[in-house]
């Protein structure tokens, strides 16, 4: 993965992470039904993509910090 790919993954995991947690904050109607959402598609976003950069390190036999 390009860095730029990176950077816009994180991006937009944070955003859906964001607005699903202002959602719950703020929204009236149907607060959980998006807001939860939001926040399990932010946090797939966001995981997935540490977890691609770790499986690429492991792959190319960098040492991985914190192990």
């Amino acid at each position: 993965m390009r860095v730029t790919n990176l950077i816009f993954s994180y991006l937009i995991g944070l955003i859906f992470l964001i607005g699903g947690i202002l959602f719950i904050v703020f929204l009236d109607d149907n607060r959980y039904l998006f807001g939860i959402t939001y926040i399990v598609v932010g946090l797939v976003l966001v995981v997935g993509t540490h977890m691609a950069i770790r499986r690429r390190m492991k792959a190319d036999g960098e040492e991985i910090e914190g192990q």
